[in-house]
């Protein structure tokens, strides 16, 4: 039996103390254990997953973390599913953050109305990438039929 990780304790904590939970932490605990444990030190590892994902899903933060996630794939920053591509994927995401973001801080580093600025910024970003590839589509529609037409045009590059 895998006991909890280092990392896993401190998210746990810090999910804990961001919901305002944390002076309920042995009640939750001992839910979690089934009554084995009052103490974080005691999870298992698939115990202490279990309860960051729970406790994941009622942190407002977090949830914008993954929006702005969502967001950077729908916007095409980044890319992949391997577990390999999704630690690459939070380092390029950090330095697009910290280079082009509105607070320019890694995503981790966030406060919750940071948060809210660059997930506004993301769907701006996410609404020019699909507006600019509606516009390329129609743009080869367009000449489609000029050339179909036999009209001939100055330049194909823009209209």
């Amino acid at each position: 039996m895998k006991l909890v990780s280092k990392p896993q304790l401190a998210k746990i904590h810090i999910l804990l103390k961001q919901n305002g939970w944390a002076e309920y932490k042995e009640d939750v605990v001992l839910g979690i254990t089934k009554g084995r444990s009052k103490s974080t030190k005691d999870l298992t590892f698939e115990e202490a997953k279990g309860m960051i994902r729970t406790l994941s899903e009622h942190n407002p933060t977090e949830r914008l973390k993954s929006l702005v996630f969502s967001l950077a794939y729908q916007a095409g920053i980044i890319y992949g599913s391997t577990a390999v591509d999704k630690k690459i994927n939070a380092a390029k995401l950090d330095l697009f953050l910290q280079k082009s973001g509105t607070v320019k801080k890694p995503l981790n580093n966030m406060a919750h109305f940071e948060l809210l600025k660059t997930v506004n910024q993301f769907k701006a970003i996410v609404k020019s990438v699909y507006q600019s590839k509606s516009n390329r589509e129609a743009e080869k529609v367009v000449f489609g039929l000029l050339d179909e037409l036999g009209i001939s045009t100055p330049s194909k590059e823009r209209i």
